[in-house]
């Protein structure tokens, strides 16, 4: 990320540990075999997905923190409607996650990753299978589900900011802004 800003999300599976008791260990290994599965095969160019125990790290300096939110999402329905069966044991299992970039979200690396957990603390305290933005270094905690708007609307949102070079967010605070003056009179 020299130069620009570099997307980083995180997902961790919920109750992971409940898995490995309740299926056994191999079942275990294979639920995070499955969910490295779909991620790969689910996010378009320009994402690599890594995994570290039983959590996954999806970046890109190709795209920005909300498209990334809005595919981890996507990535994420496809996991909740999922089916593994090992073992003679159907299994059903769900994943939590935050997303963040350099330079809003944090400066460093380090930083990046403290904001990382403490979104993801935030998504499992709502209540798990869900995806957040992780709060800034230093500000105050704050998360926004990307299930509050259509993938199109995302989508439409994302060209917009493009042709007119400017933030995602920049829009839609200006969006709130006009919205506020239309019925604060």
């Amino acid at each position: 990320y020299a130069s620009g800003s570099f997307a980083v999300g995180n997902l961790d599976i919920d109750n992971f540990y409940n898995i490995n008791e309740e299926y056994g260990r191999k079942c275990g290994d294979r639920v995070i075999e499955f969910i490295d599965e779909i991620l790969k095969e689910s996010l378009p160019d320009g994402f690599i997905v890594e995994r570290a125990g039983d959590e996954f790290f999806v970046m890109s300096s190709e795209h920005t923190a909300e498209t990334l939110l809005m595919e981890l999402e996507e990535a994420r329905k496809q996991i909740e409607v999922a089916e593994l069966e090992c073992e003679g044991h159907l299994i059903k299992f769900t994943v939590s996650g935050a997303v963040a970039d350099i330079p809003r979200s944090a400066s460093s690396v380090d930083g990046l990753i403290h904001v990382l957990e403490d979104g993801m603390f935030t998504a499992k305290k709502q209540g798990r299978n869900r995806m957040v933005f992780a709060p800034a270094e230093g500000k105050q905690k704050m998360s926004l589900k990307s299930s509050y708007y259509p993938k199109s609307q995302l989508e439409k949102l994302s060209r917009l900011a493009k042709r007119l070079k400017k933030t995602e967010s920049a829009l839609l605070r200006e969006a709130l802004i006009d919205l506020l003056r239309k019925y604060s009179q």
